[in-house]
């Protein structure tokens, strides 16, 4: 079934009285859902949702002539953090009808077989907005046309793409040769060759992991190849103190990046940043109990502290890093990276920070890295967690075991005999 949109028979009795009386339109609400219609129904009779979910947006929204646009928007916003993820199939638009001052439906839509995947709102994540610009045509006989938002695609597609991406990262197997490799200049003389290994899958904001095969562990050691790679458009570039005597066998990872403000919720990275960690400025460290006396905050708006921090410290400054005993420790704090070390480096370091996001499920799911769960108050139909107030009579244990105090002014028969008792008395 195709997508189509079309005013109701009451919005377009609140159109013929707008025009009658001189009035303007005016939009009131938007609400979204999931529900189908089927393929013999006539839009303009359906007066209400089949399957509500949440509200919608109106956002741009003018005339030309006979011409009314509409752009009809829903966004996985702070204001729908409860809304679970969905597949948004319908919305329905309310406005006043200026004869009766009533709010009533002014038009329904449906997407057909075009449903949208709407994932769930997500700290660390930016905002998704999906946007339905319609535009009704008022003439002699009222209707309505459509125009497709970009990108619009079918539910057979979006899933695919989902099955293709949605993980956000990529393996594969190379090999690393034993020839070819070129003189270095990236690294300043740290790594004096550097070999790149083409493939069209690769591109500049993917971050790379790589693992040496155990067979070719003492290859990759005696040949002084660096633990360091970056990633190029079209290439992975690895670089080493000499050339391998032999072919060195590695798995690589690619993990792909979810640029900001995109609406693409995965367990990609969702920020990709490079940083620099100076010779100055660093703070005597209370946190590792002197083991890392010095620490430097890396402060950036991006950085949230349910994201998980992956630094890579680039080639060239490795020495560096090694010299003041940078710790393999780092942690997100709202608003800024923790870095910790024995000493304050010699001089700056250069480095990679990949911010990642948790995300258990595309469909259905909840995002894992998107703040602490919440523990819901017990009630006589909620199940949850009770508080046992000080001077009720009752007591918990090390292990959570609760009891009644025995020292306490409460007589446990009071209890088992059914006697009221007011735990919140103080």
């Amino acid at each position: 079934m195709d997508y189509g949109y079309k005013p109701t028979t009451k919005g377009r009795e609140i159109l013929a009285a707008c025009m009658a009386l001189g009035a303007p339109l005016e939009l009131t609400r938007v609400l979204v859902g999931s529900g189908r219609v089927s393929e013999d129904t006539n839009l303009a009779d359906v007066h209400e949702l089949l399957q509500y979910v949440t509200t919608g947006y109106i956002g741009d929204r003018r005339h030309e002539n006979d011409r009314l646009y509409l752009d009809i928007q829903y966004q996985n916003d702070k204001d729908h953090a409860n809304v679970p993820a969905f597949m948004l199939g319908e919305f329905i638009v309310y406005a006043i009808n200026p004869a009766t001052g009533k709010e009533e439906d002014l038009l329904y839509a449906t997407l057909g077989d075009y449903l949208q995947s709407i994932p769930p709102y997500a700290i660390g994540f930016p905002t998704g907005i999906w946007q339905f610009p319609i535009v009704l045509i008022v003439s002699d006989e009222i209707n309505v046309s459509v125009t497709a938002p970009a990108g619009l695609v079918t539910y057979s597609d979006l899933i695919k793409l989902f099955n293709s991406r949605a993980a956000g990262a990529a393996k594969m197997d190379i090999t690393i040769p034993a020839s070819g490799w070129a003189k270095d200049q990236d690294t300043g003389g740290a790594y004096p060759i550097h070999m790149d290994i083409a493939s069209t899958d690769i591109t500049e904001a993917m971050i790379p992991m790589l693992t040496i095969i155990p067979s070719s562990l003492e290859a990759a050691r005696v040949c002084g190849l660096c633990p360091v790679s970056r990633t190029m458009p079209g290439a992975l570039r690895l670089y080493a103190k000499s050339v391998p005597a032999d072919t060195i066998s590695a798995s690589l990872t690619l993990l792909d990046t979810a640029p900001q403000h995109s609406g693409l919720a995965s367990s990609a990275a969702t920020d990709r940043m490079d940083i620099i960690l100076p010779a100055d400025g660093w703070a005597e460290d209370t946190d590792t109990g002197g083991e890392y006396p010095v620490h430097f905050d890396v402060v950036d708006e991006a950085i949230q502290d349910n994201l998980i921090p992956l630094l890579t410290v680039y080639p060239e400054h490795l020495n560096t890093a090694g010299n003041c005993n940078l710790s393999p420790y780092i942690r997100t704090i709202p608003g800024a990276l923790r870095v910790y070390a024995k000493r304050p480096p010699d001089s700056d370091i250069k480095a990679s920070l990949a911010l990642l996001g948790v995300y258990q499920s595309m469909v259905g799911g909840t995002p894992g890295g998107g703040g602490a769960y919440v523990l819901p108050a017990a009630s006589a139909t909620v199940l949850g967690g009770v508080r046992v107030r000080e001077g009720s009579g009752l007591v918990v244990d090390g292990s959570g075991n609760i009891a009644i105090d025995a020292a306490a002014d409460l007589e446990a028969e009071d209890i088992y005999n059914g006697s009221k008792v007011n735990f919140d008395q103080e």
